[in-house]
């Protein structure tokens, strides 16, 4: 049986950068994180801040070591794919020099543009997204594919939920991954 590819979201799943872009956001007077177009004013704003991304990006933090587990996978030759948005071509030249060069991480990365869901980019067919946004993973479900909500916070893993990558390294419990 082939070995199905395993899709780990990056932003508030390997790296704190969705809560440092929030920060920033707010910093520069955009407020209301409900509003599509203030994101995408926002967006267009970073671009044009020198160092804004790489505050965002580069500064952001492993979340429960989800960078150290990744490497750890990799070593095992896990097949894993970073599946993660992006919302400008500046925002995933950061993305990419970042975890290539700062953190070490070779699993292919696959971008999402805006307007285009995930499910869209990768056909689901049975494979395992892990990301923090219940929209992307209900999305995957929907589309034949098994998805688990990342939440850093969660004291308990259940079978849809789970706060670590860690489950991954644990041989048999994640074979059918």
């Amino acid at each position: 049986m082939e070995e199905k590819y395993i899709f780990i979201d990056c932003d508030g799943v390997i790296l704190d950068s969705e809560q440092r872009m929030n920060k920033k956001k707010e910093e520069r007077g955009y407020l209301n994180h409900n509003d599509g177009k203030e994101f995408d004013d926002y967006f267009k704003l970073a671009d044009s801040i020198e160092g804004e991304w790489e505050y965002i990006i580069e500064g952001a933090s492993s979340l429960n070591s989800s960078v150290e587990i990744i490497r750890e996978l990799e070593k095992m030759k896990r097949k894993l794919a970073i599946l993660t948005k992006v919302h400008s071509l500046k925002e995933m030249q950061i993305k990419v020099s970042d975890l290539r060069q700062n953190r070490y991480i070779y699993s292919p990365i696959i971008f999402v543009p805006p307007g285009v869901k995930k499910h869209e980019i990768i056909i689901p067919n049975n494979q395992l997204l892990i990301d923090d946004s219940s929209k992307n993973i209900n999305g995957w479900v929907q589309n034949g594919g098994v998805g688990m909500i990342f939440d850093e916070k969660l004291k308990v893993n259940s079978k849809t939920r789970v706060r670590s990558l860690e489950f991954l390294l644990e041989g048999e419990k994640s074979e059918r991954f």
